[in-house]
């Protein structure tokens, strides 16, 4: 767990691969690592990998995200933006 520690400007955002916790309007929390964004129609989501199974979650009801523990960044040519 993170406590206390200092973020950098280029740690902002959610990065690929580390594990988080999204708390939603409906759901009371969802664990799990994340693997992108999506789009679901004409809204964004937050894709999570939550024991085998892949969730994708509408930012709309997204509120708030804790950060649970950190993998390795990778360095992608792609845009971060996108899942799959």
């Amino acid at each position: 767990m993170m406590r206390g520690r200092e973020v950098s400007d280029n740690e902002l955002g959610l990065v690929e691969g580390w594990r988080y916790s999204v708390t939603t309007e409906k759901e009371p929390r969802s664990k799990g690592i994340f693997r992108g964004y999506a789009m679901i129609g004409s809204e964004s989501a937050i894709v999570l990998q939550i024991a085998g199974t892949t969730r994708l979650i509408p930012v709309a009801r997204v509120i708030h995200i804790d950060l649970l523990d950190q993998g390795e960044r990778k360095k992608t040519e792609r845009p971060e933006s996108y899942y799959g």
